[in-house]
């Protein structure tokens, strides 16, 4: 038994051994090509670039901490205020290759992101070659040259910083093979596997991919049409029934990943389905010609919104693409076939509503055509097997395809794009169409043997390199890559304090919960990293009813991000932040000093008066509506006067406007907001309010408006920054002021006209001695919990008489299960986004759970197509035995 074990063992390495030069040859020189960019520890640079310095490196620090020091994949807290985390590893991690993360310590983050990077594109390699062996055998360094083309591609090398996406690289020749088995032998366990885990990788490609799929099959069936070629068992209705069998292994596959699936879709109905407005228009998305300058070395243009597709995959792709088209021993099915899903692609790229549907009907923010690797698939694979036929083609048209995309090159060069350089693309790209065209002249001789094509192999491994290398060269000029340093260096500076504050929590026989936060970011993921319960977050999976809650509160919060900055003591203390680092001394007087750090300049502050995770309230609370408030000062009266059963409650007083001068003013008028742009362009635009603030107040100033455009803010001929900007979009302090006085606040408008709400107070001044009063009644009802973790809380709670509800701070989610002494309660939505329940006045015992619908639907719809797809191989084995004997006795063999 052994020596069978290892005979198949031995027989399986000497088969599958090159799948190992395919694997490490596209890692070695996409390290190469790092190295080159002084990627650490060859120099200073790393990986981080676009999102995956923004967000995704912020998600593996999640990731990592709950690998190593246990947490919920359900739940998390570091997001804007917590929510579910299945949407986030559904959508960014659940790559098995996202766990290896979690080997490295925290100072060595980058380093597990590059690892993870050259892992994938080796695998890509593998993938490619695995595909090309089985389907298409031939010599294996044909398979190695465009296995390697395939992995390196210029979507792989541009696209590798969005991780996520690259396991569907890996998976879609796979996901080929199994059609091409499905289809010719009704084998299915390799399309299954492929597919599932395609989806359960990568929801959002895996989509893509399960479009590829209902293409591949339509493809490749009327590309074999006969019965040599896609009925090895030379069944009846073969087309219906192979039609069926990709139906219904296709559901399987899904229904496999549904544990996946499921959350995800519904992490998306908390927003991301209405994140933008999508304009289905048949409109042309580029001009072919622009199109066509994409597929050679060195035409990296952008990922901004207006870049084309990214499908460069070797000069040698090019040049035998033609080629496949007019050799005949090649059937003309076939090649007729494959000029259709070719000018399919194309059609899906061009055709702006098709191209939305193939993003999820969603229009992409930056990155555009997702899924233009699935073309670089199809034309390699046409280019290799043409390359295969090569001795038999007229050597003739390979002169002439040379010579076709030499013109082509200098046509492109006279339309003098601006990412088309003549060196980096047109001289680069001439001198690889005239060294290969040599190269495939000995190969097409047969003279030197198999030392042609090893030199074929080689130029095709400088040519990727040097592409590689141009594309990220561009990337880094196009959107920066971050120097580790960046991350590193501002980590280590903040996670000491970050620590100093847990450790005097704890040594203060503190809460069990605790929020915190900060007024200077890296990116607003920071507390994902530095493993602190804050409000700053950006993700894909938003929660737009949060993001539109807080910046009503008065922070920088929109779109899919929200951000510490701005707000006040009282939304501060509503929910619950205790602790600030702030990176400067402060004047608030509701804040506490606990900590400085000198070296860096970094102060940490305690708010006495910030509220528990949950507390006791008056019912009014649930009644009041906070889009009935367009000013967040305004807001925070109301919602304090509703929580204490209070009529009126004047934490904010509106402060007298005395004059408003227009300096160089135009005025206009548009939907509840009055327009201010430049009379004269080149001359200093201004709005300066008069106003008359009293001495010794904290001054806020909140302008309202609906479209966010940047102008510059003074206070007496002070700078205090901008205003009305994406991040300045919200309540902004002024100063406080010795004695009444009278103080010239100052719009400069920049280059764009801004908007300001009508009919709305812009200036404030908060009592600080109201707040400090109220707010230490308010802590009376707060909730002490006695448990915590992500996803089950415990607490005791006195509610005083006159309050009948228990008003959290956690985000409303139908996930969440509250009882009260025992009983179910059923949950209440405050403030459009926040969770409450109804409560009688005495003590209670609360508990809070988590456990989502989603996510237990799913398991099950996941364990039932793993009992599907088991049932499938049983029932195929004895279909496959039945048939064996059948097909034994009809030919007399015994």
């Amino acid at each position: 038994m052994k020596t069978d074990l290892r005979t198949k063992v031995y027989d399986f390495w000497i088969r599958y051994r090159f799948l190992l030069t395919a694997f490490v040859l596209p890692a070695l020189i996409m390290w190469m090509i790092y190295i080159a960019m002084e990627v650490y520890p060859f120099g200073t640079s790393s990986v981080l670039v676009l999102d995956l310095n923004g967000q995704y490196v912020y998600f593996f620090e999640d990731l990592r901490k709950k690998v190593l020091e246990g947490g919920s994949f359900l739940y998390t807290w570091t997001r804007s205020m917590g929510g579910e985390f299945m949407g986030i590893f559904a959508y960014y991690l659940a790559s098995p290759f996202s766990f290896l993360i979690a080997l490295f310590p925290e100072n060595h983050i980058t380093e597990g992101l590059l690892l993870i990077i050259l892992l994938k594109t080796g695998s890509m390699g593998a993938s490619m070659a695995y595909y090309l062996n089985e389907s298409r055998p031939t010599k294996k360094l044909n398979i190695l040259i465009f296995s390697t083309c395939y992995a390196l591609s210029s979507y792989a090398v541009v696209m590798a910083n969005n991780t996520m996406w690259i396991d569907n690289l890996i998976l879609l020749p796979l996901v080929a093979l199994g059609i091409e088995r499905l289809i010719t032998k009704k084998q299915f366990k390799l399309f299954v596997f492929s597919l599932s885990m395609a989806l359960l990788t990568s929801f959002y490609i895996g989509y893509m991919t399960c479009i590829f799929v209902a293409i591949y099959f339509f493809y490749y069936y009327l590309a074999h049409d006969n019965h040599s070629e896609n009925n090895f068992w030379l069944e009846e209705n073969h087309f219906a029934k192979s039609l069926m069998r990709i139906a219904v292994y296709s559901a399987i596959a899904v229904s496999i990943a549904a544990i996946i699936i499921y959350p995800a879709y519904t992490s998306l109905q908390f927003g991301k389905s209405t994140f933008s407005t999508t304009h289905y228009t048949f409109t042309q998305r580029f001009d072919f010609l622009d199109f066509t300058a994409k597929l050679f070395p060195g035409s990296y243009d952008t990922v901004r919104p207006e870049g084309l597709p990214f499908v460069y995959c070797g000069v040698i792709t090019l040049i035998l693409l033609p080629m496949y088209f007019v050799t005949s021993r090649i059937r003309w099915q076939e090649r007729m076939m494959s000029g259709v899903i070719l000018a399919v692609f194309l059609i899906c790229f061009n055709v702006n509503a098709i191209d939305i549907v193939w993003h999820g009907f969603q229009k992409p923010n930056w990155l555009n055509y997702r899924y233009s690797f699935m073309l670089i698939f199809l034309m390699l694979v046409m280019a290799y097997k043409a390359f295969s036929y090569l001795e038999y083609a007229n050597y003739k048209n390979v002169v002439f395809v040379c010579g076709s995309l030499a013109v082509i090159l200098m046509f492109i060069q006279k339309q003098d794009y601006e990412w088309v350089g003549d060196f980096r693309c047109v001289w680069l790209s001439l001198l690889c169409v005239a060294v290969f065209g040599v190269a495939l002249w000995f190969v097409y001789s047969g003279k030197f043997k198999g030392r042609a094509t090893a030199i074929v192999a080689i130029l095709v491994c400088i040519e990727l390199f040097t592409s590689g290398l141009l594309n990220t060269i561009g990337l880094d000029k196009d959107v920066v890559i971050s120097s580790r340093n960046s991350y590193n260096n501002y980590m280590q500076k903040v996670r000491p304090l970050v620590d100093w504050v847990k450790n005097y929590e704890e040594n203060h026989d503190g809460d069990k919960f605790f929020r915190m936060e900060k007024n200077f970011h890296r990116k607003t993921n920071d507390p994902m990293t530095l493993g602190f319960n804050g409000i700053s977050n950006s993700t894909s999976t938003l929660n737009k009813s949060v993001i539109k809650m807080l910046h009503r509160y008065g922070y920088a919060s929109k779109s899919h991000w929200t951000k510490y900055l701005g707000g006040t003591p009282v939304a501060d203390s509503l929910i619950g932040i205790k602790y600030v680092i702030s990176n400067g001394k402060t004047e608030n007087q509701v804040l506490r000093e606990l900590f400085y750090d000198a070296e860096h300049d970094y102060y940490v502050y305690e708010n006495p008066y910030a509220l528990s995770l949950a507390f006791a309230a008056n019912a009014k609370a649930a009644e009041l509506e906070i889009t009935d408030y367009e000013s967040p000062l305004e807001l925070m009266n109301a919602l304090t006067a509703a929580i204490t059963g209070a009529d009126d409650t004047a934490l904010f007083s509106r402060i007298e406007l005395i004059s408003t001068d227009y300096k160089n003013i135009d005025t206009g008028f548009t939907s509840k907001h009055r327009k201010y742009s430049k009379k004269n362009e080149g001359s200093p635009a201004t709005i300066e309010y008069t106003v008359s603030v009293p001495g010794g107040k904290p001054i806020y100033m909140s302008i309202p408006t609906d479209y966010p455009r940047e102008c510059n803010l003074k206070v007496d001929g002070v700078s205090k920054g901008t205003c009305l900007g994406n991040e300045t979009d919200r309540v902004i302090y002024l100063g406080i002021f010795d004695a009444d006085c009278e103080i010239k606040v100052t719009l400069e408008l920049k280059d764009e006209p801004i908007y300001i709400m009508t009919g709305q107070h812009y200036f404030f001044s908060f009592d600080s001695d109201l707040f400090k009063s109220i707010y230490n009644r308010l802590a009376g009802g707060n909730m002490d919990i006695t448990h915590f973790d992500d996803t089950h809380i415990k607490g005791k709670v006195t509610v005083p008489d006159g309050n009948t509800l228990l008003y959290t701070s956690i985000v409303y989610d139908e996930g969440w299960h509250v009882t009260v002494d025992g009983e179910a309660k059923e949950l209440i939505k405050t403030n459009d986004s926040l969770l409450a329940v109804d409560i009688t006045p005495g003590e209670h015992t609360v508990t809070f759970t988590y456990l989502p619908k989603c996510y237990t639907v799913g398991s099950k719809i996941s364990i039932a197509g793993l009992v599907a797809f088991a049932g499938a191989v049983v029932i195929d084995e004895i279909r496959k035995r039945r048939e064996l004997k059948l097909w034994a006795a009809q030919n007399n063999i015994f």
